[in-house]
């Protein structure tokens, strides 16, 4: 892919705790940990009625150029922040691990 197309401004976040709440979240503050630009392509978007109200599911693919920061980005205590939305990551791909390019899926977190 060429330069131009990393773009986006995102910053992952990792959360400083260890223990979770009872729905599964990270208890702990979020902070920085990476900034970088990334090629961003919304993959999927889907809506289903929920309590007589429609919810929207937003899956998205952030591409990076490898950084070895990213090799320890887990889903569970990361996130992503983009354009005043923030991602929680469910995939994180070092495609086939050569350290050039790292794709991240996530979905978008109603506020």
């Amino acid at each position: 892919m060429n330069a131009g197309a990393y773009k986006e401004k995102i910053v992952i976040q990792k959360n400083t705790g260890n223990d979770v709440d009872a729905d599964g979240f990270p208890t702990g503050e979020w902070i920085k940990y990476y900034a970088n630009k990334a090629y961003v392509n919304q993959l999927s978007g889907t809506e289903r009625w929920n309590a007589a109200q429609v919810e929207a599911d937003t899956t998205v693919r952030f591409q990076l150029r490898w950084h070895k920061k990213l090799d320890s980005v887990k889903a569970k205590y990361y996130r992503i922040l983009c354009k005043g939305k923030t991602y929680v990551i469910t995939f994180v791909d070092n495609v086939q691990f050569k350290n050039e390019v790292v794709k991240i899926d996530a979905l978008e977190v109603s506020s």
